[in-house]
């Protein structure tokens, strides 16, 4: 693969009817925001079915990743039906199973369960994108959608900068990674160390000799931010 990142487009689910539904949408957005900001684009579906040649174009000559919320699977034979074969097709019902259970068709006030849905199909996602740019060579001539595929809506998120050995480096998302942290427990202290860093190298690449400055720069950021989240 050429040193320019392929970029992978991602149709989820339009439908409003069930849970995964809002799973599918909210869990793409984790991943255009946060988890793949730079290697990802979110095609609309309705615009993708009504026509509109910028979105199709892009799934014909880039890698393409659907994201449904049920068995109907709308998005995958819509966007095969006017693009051709797509890289990956995603259910959200198959990733959760009974872990759907608990959750509701509107994001308002979203409960644990909900919370825990959303960052599992997104890390899903994820992994999907990293296996298809790993077996995807880019295609000759393929270039970014016209009008927009990248929705607006889901440009990545400002990034947070810590100092790592005199260097000031950015993380995509870091206020979410801290979110996430909080709402699964991780303490602020020596004792959530380990598992604050591991969280955030599923995001952001670290390297080993790294770890130590890491470590302390990002406990003290999510002490912050858990100060400032409890005012």
């Amino acid at each position: 693969m050429s040193a320019e990142i392929t970029k992978v487009g991602i149709v989820c689910c339009s439908g409003e009817a069930i849970p995964e539904g809002t799973i599918s949408r909210l869990a793409t957005r984790r991943v255009l925001e946060m988890l793949r900001p730079n290697a990802t684009v979110t095609l609309c579906l309705p615009l993708f079915l009504a026509g509109n040649e910028g979105e199709r174009n892009f799934a014909r000559t880039h890698p393409t990743i659907t994201v449904d919320g049920c068995a109907k699977q709308c998005a995958k034979w819509g966007t095969e039906e006017h693009s051709g074969p797509v890289s990956a097709a995603l259910v959200v019902s198959d990733i959760l199973g009974t872990q759907v259970r608990g959750c509701h068709r509107s994001s308002r006030n979203s409960s644990q369960p909900e919370k825990e849905a959303v960052w599992a199909v997104a890390e899903r996602i994820a992994a999907e994108v990293d296996s298809v740019l790993a077996e995807t060579e880019p295609r000759d001539g393929a270039t970014a959608p016209a009008n927009g595929a990248q929705c607006s809506c889901s440009s990545p998120v400002p990034g947070a900068k810590l100092m790592i050995s005199g260097t000031a480096v950015t993380i995509p998302g870091l206020a979410l990674i801290f979110e996430q942290c909080a709402e699964r427990g991780i303490p602020g202290d020596a004792a959530g160390c380990a598992a604050l860093l591991d969280t955030v190298k599923i995001y952001h690449r670290i390297l080993p000799e790294e770890e130590g400055e890491y470590r302390q720069a990002l406990l003290e950021a999510y002490q912050e931010f858990l100060n400032s989240a409890a005012k």
